[in-house]
């Protein structure tokens, strides 16, 4: 039996990779480590990251990797859900405060 890996590290943007990949979060996650008891300052530093990024733009946001398996233009995160989900309440957030959630180009 042959078992062939192939491995292709990519930068996308949140909006490349929907355009790219349909996305299958699996049932089975771990927690997110923001949530975990005693992490107080690990939430306050993302929370500043986040804030940094979208209202002072300072920096682009890097949120690590997302890693899984992609067959037929689908992609099943091994790990990275929790990042994926984040990105996407975010995008939801300011969508609904810009009052654009019924326009369909954006969803």
């Amino acid at each position: 039996m042959t078992n062939k890996r192939t491995s292709q590290a990519q930068k996308l943007t949140l909006w490349e990779m929907l355009d790219k990949y349909n996305i299958e979060i699996p049932k089975i996650q771990r927690d997110y480590a923001q949530g975990r008891k005693g992490k107080n300052e690990l939430r306050r530093a993302f929370l500043g990251d986040l804030y940094d990024a979208l209202v002072r733009r300072k920096n682009d946001l890097k949120l690590d990797f997302v890693y899984g398996t992609e067959s037929n233009k689908t992609l099943q995160p091994l790990d990275g859900q929790q990042r994926l989900t984040t990105l996407w309440l975010l995008h939801w957030f300011v969508a609904f405060k810009a009052g654009i959630l019924a326009d369909e180009k954006h969803f």
